[in-house]
C-alpha cells in the first residue's frame, strides 16, 4: 500500500512539472514542428560540411559499401531492372548484399541532379530532418507537449544522427519508416478504438523501413507483443490489431523474398550477411580467438577454406548463398561450445549500443583549422587519396558541391550547436537511466510503449556483429527518458527565477 501511495504520489509530481495535460493547438504544433526541422537540418547541413573532404576520397567513412550501392544505382540508371535485374547472372550473389531501397533512392536522385555525393547528403538531410518532428509528436502525444518538444530538440541537434545523416549509407533513412510507425501505432494506442487500417499502414510502414536495412524485419511482430503485454482488457481485440500489424509488415517485404527466389531458387528474405554478423560478432567478442573480425579477414579465410580464388572478390559473391551458410553453422558450433562467454558478449554489445560518448564526432568548432588543411590535402594529393576507382568515376574537381553553400553560410551556428552536443553527449547516459527509471515510476505501460523499439535493437541485434549506425532508429526513442529529465530541470529552474522575480511560488506546477 505505502508503494502504490508513493507512486502515485510521484506520478501526480510528474505531470505537474511536465503538464502532461497542457494543450497545445494545431498552429503551435506547426510553428515548433517547423522549428525543430530548420534546427535538424541546419545541424546536419554543419557536418555535411565538416565532411567534404573525405567525400569522393578513400578516407570517404564506408566508402566500400557507398561504391556497392553507387553501382547498383548506376546499373538501374541504365535500364536494367529495379528491383529484378535484367540478365542477372544466379551464381553472383552481390545483388543479395543489401536491401533494395537505397539504391532505388539514389537512382532517383542521380536521375535528377547527377551523381554528386553531396547531392545526396543534401536530400539525406532533408528527410532525416523530418524524423525529429515525429519524435516531437510521439512524445507530445504520450507524455506531454513540453517532453515532446525536449525530444524533437534533441533529436535535432545529436551529434550521432547528424553525422551519420551525411555518410553515403542507409542506416540513417531507416529511421523515418520506424517513426511513421511508432506514429501511427501512438495513435491508435490513445484512441482506443482505432480503426484496423491503423495498425495495417503502421505494419506497411515497417516493413517499408526493412526495404532500407532488413534489421527491423520482426519489427513488427515484437511491437505486437508489446502491444499484448501493456493492453488493458480486451486481448482478443489486441490480438487482431497484432496480426494486422504483423502481416501486413511481412506482406510489404513479400517483394524482395519473391526476388531472391525467382533469381537465386533459395529462400532468403531480405539479404544474407547474418551468418556474416554472427562470425564477425564472435570475432569482435572473442578479439580473433573464434572467428573473423573484418570482412577482408573473412574473405582470406574463405579463400583458402574452399580453395576458390573468386572469393577474395568480396564475402557477398560469388556462391554468397553457400558461404553466408556455412559461416551462421560454424557460428553456432562456437555459441552452443562456449554458451556462458557467447552471453556475456551479448550484454558487452548491448552496453557499446547504448553509448552517447563515442561513434561520432561534434560538428567542428569555427577556429578549427583542421578543414581547410584536409580540403588542401585532398586536392593536393588526391592521386593518393582518391578510392581506386573513384566511387563516382569521375573527376574529384568536376563534382558539384554547390549543395554545401548553405552549410558554409550557417559557420556563425557552430559554437552554440557544438555547445548543445557537448551537453547532451557529456550527460546522456545518466540522464537516461535517470528517465527511464521516473517513466517506469509513472506509467509503465507508456514506458513499454516508448522503449519497444530500443529493447528490440538491445534484444534482437546484440546476438550478433552490431555497429553503431544499425541502431539508428532506437536512438531517437532513447531522447524521450532523456527529455524527462531536462524537463524537469528546466522546469525547476523557471520555478526558482519565478520565486526570485515575484511573479509565482516556488513550484514548477506551471
Amino acid at each position: 500500500m505505502k508503494l502504490a501511495s508513493h507512486r502515485i504520489a510521484v506520478g501526480r509530481w510528474l505531470c505537474r512539472n511536465i503538464a502532461t495535460r497542457e494543450q497545445t493547438s494545431p498552429r503551435t504544433k506547426l510553428i515548433l514542428g517547423l522549428l525543430i526541422f530548420v534546427l535538424s537540418f541546419c545541424v546536419k547541413s554543419l557536418q555535411a560540411v565538416d565532411l567534404e573532404p573525405l567525400m569522393h576520397t578513400a578516407e570517404q567513412p564506408g566508402v566500400v559499401m557507398s561504391r556497392d550501392f553507387d553501382a547498383r544505382a548506376k546499373s538501374i540508371m541504365a535500364g536494367q531492372g529495379i528491383l529484378f535485374p535484367d540478365n542477372h547472372d544466379p551464381s553472383d550473389t552481390a545483388l543479395l548484399s543489401h536491401a533494395p531501397a537505397y539504391s532505388i533512392l539514389l537512382s532517383t536522385i542521380y536521375s535528377v541532379k547527377g551523381r554528386s555525393y553531396f547531392t545526396v547528403q543534401l536530400v539525406q538531410n532533408v528527410i532525416n530532418s523530418l524524423s525529429p518532428i515525429l519524435l516531437f509528436l510521439i512524445a507530445g502525444g504520450l507524455l506531454g507537449w513540453r517532453v515532446g518538444i525536449v525530444s524533437g530538440l534533441l533529436a535535432a541537434v545529436s551529434h550521432h544522427l547528424a553525422y551519420y545523416s551525411n555518410l553515403i549509407l542507409c542506416d540513417s533513412l531507416g529511421a523515418l519508416p520506424v517513426l511513421v510507425g511508432v506514429y501511427l501505432l501512438s495513435k491508435a494506442y490513445l484512441r482506443k478504438d482505432a480503426s484496423l487500417w491503423i495498425y495495417a499502414a503502421a505494419g506497411a510502414a515497417f516493413g517499408l523501413a526493412a526495404w532500407v536495412r532488413p534489421n527491423p524485419m520482426l519489427m513488427a511482430m515484437f511491437f505486437g507483443l508489446a502491444m499484448l503485454a501493456i493492453a488493458k482488457g480486451r486481448r482478443r481485440k489486441t490480438l487482431l490489431y497484432a496480426v494486422v500489424l504483423t502481416s501486413v509488415s511481412f506482406l510489404t517485404i513479400v517483394p524482395i523474398t519473391l526476388r531472391n527466389y525467382v533469381v537465386y531458387r533459395a529462400f532468403i528474405p531480405i539479404q544474407i550477411g547474418v551468418g556474416l554478423n554472427f562470425w564477425e560478432g564472435l570475432g569482435d567478442a572473442s578479439r580473433g580467438r573464434f572467428g573473423a573480425v573484418t570482412d577482408d579477414e573473412v574473405i582470406l579465410d574463405e579463400v583458402s577454406r574452399f580453395n576458390d580464388p573468386r572469393y577474395g572478390e568480396s564475402w557477398a559473391s560469388p556462391d554468397g548463398i553457400i558461404r553466408d551458410r556455412d559461416r551462421m553453422r560454424r557460428s553456432l558450433e562456437v555459441i552452443s561450445a562456449n554458451p556462458v562467454w557467447y552471453i556475456r558478449s551479448i550484454f558487452g554489445r548491448m552496453g557499446e549500443m547504448l553509448k552517447d560518448s563515442a561513434h561520432a564526432p561534434l560538428v567542428f568548432r569555427s577556429s578549427d583549422t583542421k578543414l581547410k588543411e584536409a580540403i588542401d590535402a585532398a586536392r593536393a594529393e588526391k592521386t593518393t587519396k582518391r578510392s581506386a576507382p573513384n566511387p563516382l568515376d569521375e573527376d574529384i574537381d568536376a563534382i558539384d558541391h554547390s549543395s554545401l553553400s548553405i552549410g558554409k553560410r550557417l559557420a556563425w551556428l557552430r559554437p552554440p550547436a557544438r555547445a548543445l552536443q557537448r551537453a547532451t553527449k557529456e550527460t546522456g547516459f545518466s540522464f537516461l537511466m535517470a528517465g527511464v527509471l521516473i517513466l517506469l515510476i509513472a506509467s509503465a505501460r507508456r514506458t513499454l510503449f516508448i522503449l519497444t523499439v530500443p529493447l528490440y535493437y538491445l534484444l534482437v541485434q546484440s546476438v550478433m556483429h552490431t555497429e553503431f549506425r544499425y541502431t539508428l532508429p532506437m536512438r531517437y526513442f532513447l531522447f524521450v527518458p532523456i527529455a524527462i529529465l531536462w524537463t524537469l530541470l528546466i522546469s525547476g529552474a523557471m520555478a526558482v527565477v519565478r520565486r526570485m522575480t515575484g511573479r509565482g511560488p516556488a513550484t514548477a506546477d506551471g
